[in-house]
């Protein structure tokens, strides 16, 4: 038997697969990590198909594989076919792809292990090296070199003095527990007169077998039970250690009676048998979640699995919570907080049956599974879906290669749904299914925009305008709460010199740095450098430094000075940024021990909160200026959902929309929550311009430390692509090399080239064996966000 290997490295030019024989006897499948010579060294590949033949004559000695890595963690076929799909379709290495799947990305580590040599140290500092590693017995090199000194290090083993190895330490070993069997039944003549064996025999006789933990907590000890395996009436062995849940367990309820809407909703998807990728387009509070759950049990009934993603971390303790109280222990949570033990426990549950609902960020479409019968995307509009290192995937499209595996249906609920997929949906590619009404007929909220052109006239300098004021005081003497949006974190955006210009920008970053009262520093956004607040001009020396533009750390100020006597907490990338920090903030909101919560798109995304009646938008208009052909999308469904906060209990619910620009259709759609009429405008609007979804888009970013050399590379991409374009007909417009909007972020410059046409296919094909394309610092993107 020969297997065909990918060698688990990042290297961008290694792209093919080798051949290696497989040892008899040795257990391998497709899918398996696997420890093989490669070269002079050993690595860790993973067998993506297995043969019985070579496909051509090798003209060397095939070398065998070495050895078994794990019999747990490996790939299931499906896995390694979506990889290859990922491969074609994202323009990535295939090792790359096969690397989404796994909890731990590298399985076999190398080290380079020293002792103690032959040679006699010639100094006084390598005899103290010496003696300091053979009373050590071995050391790692890197962690000896720290201590002493690379130069002393590398002198001594020069000389022998020290001696290295290549060590190979293998991660992903199985983790083992020992099991204690029942064998024989002769009891009498051997055990008699051994009173606390023959019990131990009788307990394990009538329970067949148990771990020895087990055991040990009946009050047998693991010198008892060896000596009863030595007289051959029971056996110890050691078997893969059994996964445990760790969600709290929480009282169950019962699944909800539907409205007609949802009942025609879970018929039409709950009777798919075709595999389909349904548009769940119902409005806020129209009651989606439950729909999820009750496709979700009809899944268990017929023994599948099921995969449910959220956009955020944030999301996932919400979700969890309404799924653990009706679905219990079958539920298993992931998402990259998780520690690395954590992830590889829900992982194994997953793989091998024991829970059979995966709920998570978008990393959670990559759950192992036995057999998916569903996945659900949950605010399946949102951006945070698409990865934005590479392999740059959008986990929709992910979902879909997986379902189609599989033959199951593809659920992406919404109440703004991606303009592209509802395209798709109207025109018969996917399936539409509406909710229009709220439960328990309860009304939309309220919406008044306000022009914050006339708060200013009118003297009002505040971020809050009055209307949004009064309404804060109106839901706080009525003991209700409040949502507050601002799509800024920080205090101020800029910090500008009044007398020069100056503006305090980030060293390795052309991008200017925000200030943060509360940390008393300015930061970086996009690397995270920090800065001390200057109290003169870096340029010219004045003391007119002042900060610009408002951020939610600044408008909490602000609440705070308007309504002291107010409970506000904030949620933002700076307040969540420890684990599980988010979902506390949430459930201390959902408590009511806080009036206001204040923060960035994160406030918007699919909470349910009954005490919430008041919502206030700030700066409802800040996404329409960025230059992106979808600018006025993400403001509706941004809009729209923070709207939708309000008003889903009993109390109605009201919306204040701060905006520049209050005739912007945008904004009066997204006032009105009326869906249709944004995208009859907006549809248009990518029509004639010719952008997703009537033709597809790659963009192809090129990093580099040197101006120079950047603009080097993006020019090579730019002729390689230029001429495969020309032998084909020009069918893909080639678009740059243009500098980037942001030219350079951690001290790398940016250049960027568009790629549009009908069908990349063809060039995306061929960029898998443009050497251009696979140069250091060559980022591809396809359908860029």
């Amino acid at each position: 038997m020969f297997a065909e290997i990918i060698i688990n490295t990042t290297a961008k030019r290694l792209q093919q697969t080798f051949s290696y024989i497989v040892p008899e006897g040795m257990a391998v499948r497709v899918g398996s990590r696997v420890l093989v010579p490669f070269g002079h060294r050993r690595e860790e590949g993973i067998v993506v198909a297995l043969q019985e033949h070579l496909a051509e004559p090798a003209d060397f000695t095939l070398k065998p594989i070495e050895g078994l890595l794990s019999t747990q963690t490996g790939f299931q076929e499906e896995m390694i076919r979506t990889a290859l799909w990922i491969r074609d379709y994202y323009v990535c290495n295939l090792s790359d792809a096969l690397r989404l799947f796994m909890i731990d990305k590298k399985g076999l580590v190398r080290r380079d292990v020293v002792s103690a040599g032959p040679a006699q140290p010639q100094t006084a500092d390598e005899a103290r090296l010496q003696t300091y590693v053979a009373g050590k017995g071995r050391c790692e090199k890197g962690a000896l070199s720290r201590r002493f000194g690379q130069d002393l290090v590398e002198k001594a083993l020069a000389s022998q003095v020290l001696t290295s190895r290549i060590c190979y330490k293998n991660q992903i070993a199985d983790k083992m527990e020992d099991w204690l069997s029942f064998a024989a039944d002769d009891t009498e003549a051997i055990l008699h007169g051994r009173r606390r064996q023959q019990e131990l025999l009788q307990a394990l006789k009538a329970k067949g077998e148990g771990p020895v933990s087990y055991w040990q907590g009946q009050g047998y000890s693991r010198n008892l039970m060896r000596r009863l395996c030595a007289t051959g009436l029971a056996c110890w062995s050691q078997r893969p250690a059994r996964t445990t849940n760790v969600l709290p367990s929480l009282a169950r309820d019962e699944a909800f009676s539907l409205t007609a809407e949802q009942q025609q909703a879970l018929k039409v998807i709950g009777s798919d048998e075709h595999g389909k990728t349904y548009v769940l387009h119902g409005i806020t509070s129209s009651g989606k979640t439950e729909i999820y759950m009750q496709l979700t049990s009809q899944a268990l009934k017929k023994g599948k699995q099921v995969v449910v993603l959220v956009p955020e971390i944030a999301l996932t303790g919400q979700i969890v919570r309404r799924f653990l109280r009706r679905f219990g222990d079958d539920v298993v949570v992931m998402h990259s907080q998780l520690s690395q033990g954590e992830k590889r426990n829900n992982w194994l549950r997953m793989q091998n049956g024991t829970s059979h609902i995966c709920i998570g960020a978008r990393s959670a479409v990559f759950a192992a599974a036995q057999s998916i019968g569903l996945f659900i995307v949950d605010e399946a509009h949102d951006s945070s879906y698409k990865q934005d290192e590479a392999p740059r995937y959008h986990a929709v499209a992910v979902a879909r290669q997986r379902a189609a595996y599989y033959g199951c249906p593809v659920v992406l609920g919404s109440a703004t749904p991606a303009l592209a997929d509802y395209y798709r949906a109207l025109q018969g590619e996917y399936v539409l299914v509406e909710l229009k009404e709220r439960v328990g007929h309860r009304p939309l909220p309220a919406v008044q925009v306000v022009d914050m052109r006339d708060e200013l006239a009118r003297g009002n300098y505040r971020v809050v305008s009055d209307a949004l004021l009064t309404l804060l005081e109106e839901t706080l003497a009525a003991r209700q709460q409040a949502i507050i949006l601002l799509n800024r974190r920080g205090f101020s955006t800029f910090v500008m010199c009044r007398k020069c210009g100056y503006v305090v920008k980030c060293d390795t970053c052309d991008v200017a740095m925000v200030y943060h009262r509360q940390a008393a520093h300015l930061r970086c956004h996009y690397c995270d450098a920090e800065k001390p607040i200057p109290t003169v001009c870096p340029s010219c020396g004045s003391k007119y430094i002042k900060f610009f533009g408002s951020g939610t750390e600044k408008v909490e100020a602000q609440l705070h000075e308007l309504l002291p006597t107010a409970r506000i907490i904030r949620l933002d990338q700076d307040t969540t940024s420890r684990k599980h920090s988010g979902d506390r903030i949430i459930e201390a909101f959902r408590r009511h021990e806080y009036d206001i919560l204040l923060g960035t798109q994160m406030v918007a995304k699919g909470h349910d909160f009954p005490g919430v009646s008041a919502v206030g938008i700030l700066s409802a208009d800040s996404l329409l200026n960025i230059p992106a052909y979808w600018a006025g999308e993400r403001t509706f469904q941004l809009l729209t959902q923070a709207a939708g906060r309000a008003g889903r209990g009993d109390i109605p619910g009201r919306v204040i929309m701060q905006t520049y620009a209050p005739d912007h259709y945008v904004i009066q759609c997204a006032a009105r929550q009326d869906y249709r009429a944004f995208y009859d405008q907006e549809v248009q609007f990518r029509k004639e311009l010719g952008y997703p979804p009537f033709q597809e888009m790659a963009k192809i970013l090129v990093q580099d430390e040197s101006e120079e050399q950047v603009w080097r590379k993006a020019n090579d991409v730019a002729a390689a692509l230029n001429s495969w374009n020309q032998d084909h007909g020009d069918e893909v417009a080639v678009i740059g090399p243009y500098e980037d909007v942001i030219k350079k972020i951690r001290n790398k410059y940016r250049v960027v080239l568009s790629l549009t046409g009908k069908d990349l296919t063809a060039i995306k094909k061929a960029m898998q064996h443009l050497p251009a394309c696979w140069q250091t610092g060559v980022i591809i993107d396809i359908d860029p966000m």
